[in-house]
C-alpha cells in the first residue's frame, strides 16, 4: 500500500466483532490505512474512539503519506 497514491479505506475491519477494536485499529493504520469504515452500535462509539485516540500517535510514524 505505500506506493499507491489514492486514500485507502479498509472496511469491516473488526469482522462483525470478531477482532476486538484495538488490534482492528491498530492494523488498520500500521499498515497505512487512511481512514477505516467500521460499524459499531451507538453504545460502542465512545468506546471505540477513545481507543483510536489512544493509538493515533503510533499511526503517526508511518512512511506514507496521509490522503484524503
Amino acid at each position: 500500500m505505500q506506493t499507491v497514491n489514492k486514500p485507502w479505506i479498509p472496511y469491516k475491519i473488526l469482522a462483525a466483532g470478531a477482532i476486538e477494536p484495538e488490534a482492528g485499529f491498530r492494523y488498520a493504520f500500521q499498515n497505512e490505512a487512511d481512514f477505516a469504515c467500521v460499524g459499531m452500535f451507538d453504545f460502542q462509539v465512545v468506546q471505540d474512539v477513545n481507543i483510536l485516540v489512544g493509538l493515533w500517535p503510533d499511526a503517526q510514524k508511518r512512511k506514507r503519506p496521509w490522503l484524503a
